[in-house]
């Protein structure tokens, strides 16, 4: 049995749909939000400020209104405070031309007037607004920024966090979503499976939901009815006409034998009876086949390798006879679980083929997995033909001539097929010579 990768599972996860399905969700929903928190940075920071302005422009109309009401020692006094008390509102009084009265703004150049932001080496910065008054006085009110841009960033940051935790959400609902659509898609591949092996009972699963995955399971069982029913019905007629037909030509067969018992001198009599025996060969192999395509076969654990062994035995004496060189290449201990009669036929089917229609040396050879191959010298088939003739009654032209009833690599097919393998035809040699019949069973494996 072949090593299943460790990993193959992660593998197909993800390779699902839904999971890279919330892969590109949460990709977009960062790309979005990384768009959204660069505009919200800006907007955050122009509203602040337009606020901080607001306050900065509100503090200068009331010191204005005490400088004319009291004169110039209410705007000095209110300086010297906000000096000696490290207010967050600082004050600075200059002259016109920009010397200080009263007040410390390290940052503020002279003569400031309107609104104006001051940064400076080792200083915190500060939004500030000159004003020139009656008298020569110029008035700067300022104030830190540095809780304004803490908020913008603060404002900036939040979209962007809640679309982590929308990304990490969205990946574990993708994670959930592919794991329960892997298993109910496991599920319908396992029933695939089996209707491909010729168990055409098998229905999909259905969960119960009534959701629209159940709804075209149940558009699909209904169809896998009708094709079973079909199907049935098919194989019915030809099992009908094979069993009806039997019984017939064999009573016509016992007349013959009994006139041939007593014309023995009558060669018209012995190539109708072999005429007749090909004629019920031909009904036997189909019922074969139909059984084996319904999936009707008796299935036991069986020693594949006594079994091929057994039946190469039996067809060495045969290739003798013609100076056919035969060699087997058996791996022991390979098992099966299968209908030894089935399996048998199966082999010998083959080997007819080998002899009837090839050429040189055969050989048989079984490995593990199990595969089994058996080759010949002949001239082998067409690549374009390889698959028509593992049909029903398709022979090649240049087998129209021999026995045979088109009938014994259809047997193979639906032989393998019954029990999980497959069936491919190949050259038995790298320039293209002869034939190689190789059942692979390491997918059933």
């Amino acid at each position: 049995m072949p090593e299943v990768p460790r990993f193959d599972g992660l593998r197909r996860l993800l390779r699902s749909f839904a999971l890279r399905t919330s892969l590109g969700i949460a990709a977009a929903a960062l790309l979005l939000s990384l768009i959204g928190a660069g505009w919200g940075w800006i907007r955050a920071e122009t509203a602040l400020y337009q606020e901080l302005d607001l306050l900065l422009a509100g503090e200068a109309e009331g010191l204005i209104r005490d400088y004319q009401a009291i004169g110039p020692e209410a705007l000095l006094d209110a300086a010297r405070v906000s000096v000696r008390r490290d207010a967050l509102l600082l004050i600075l009084v200059q002259t016109a031309d920009g010397q200080t009265l009263a007040g410390r703004i390290d940052t503020a150049p002279a003569a400031l007037r309107g609104y104006a932001t001051l940064r400076g080496s080792g200083e915190p910065p500060l939004r500030a607004l000159g004003a020139l008054l009656p008298g020569g006085i110029n008035l700067v009110v300022a104030a830190p920024i540095a809780a304004v841009e803490d908020a913008a960033r603060a404002l900036a940051w939040t979209p962007l966090v809640a679309a982590c935790g929308a990304g990490i959400v969205a990946l574990l609902l993708g994670f959930v979503g592919a794991r329960a659509l892997e298993r109910r898609l496991a599920s319908v591949s396992d029933v695939a499976g089996l209707l491909t092996a010729g168990d055409l009972s098998r229905r999909l699963p259905q969960s119960g939901r009534r959701d629209e995955f159940d709804r075209l399971v149940m558009t699909v069982n209904a169809m896998l009815a009708k094709l079973e029913m079909l199907v049935t019905a098919q194989r019915q007629v030809t099992d009908d006409i094979a069993h009806d037909l039997r019984g017939p030509l064999q009573r016509l067969r016992q007349g013959l034998e009994e006139a041939l018992a007593d014309r023995t001198d009558d060669p018209a009599l012995t190539v109708a009876i072999s005429e007749l025996d090909a004629v019920l060969e031909t009904f036997s192999a189909l019922l074969r086949i139909a059984r084996a395509e319904a999936g009707a076969v008796t299935r036991r654990s069986l020693d594949l390798s006594a079994l091929v062994t057994s039946v190469a035995e039996a067809y060495g004496p045969v290739a003798d006879e013609t100076d056919r060189p035969f060699t087997t290449d058996i791996a022991p201990g390979l098992t099966i679980d299968g209908d030894p009669a089935l399996l048998g036929r199966m082999l010998a089917n083959l080997l007819d083929n080998a002899l009837s229609h090839g050429a040189g040396a055969i050989s048989v050879s079984l490995q593990a997995g199990p595969v089994l191959t058996v080759a010949d010298e002949g001239p082998g088939v067409p690549m374009a033909e390889r698959d028509a003739v593992l049909k029903r009654f398709v022979r090649l032209d240049r087998s129209r001539a021999s026995p045979g009833t088109g009938l014994g690599l259809a047997l193979v097919k639906a032989a393998a097929q019954a029990h999980g393998g497959s069936v491919t035809l190949g050259s038995a040699w790298p320039d293209g010579r002869g034939l190689a019949v190789t059942v692979d069973w390491r997918v059933a494996a």
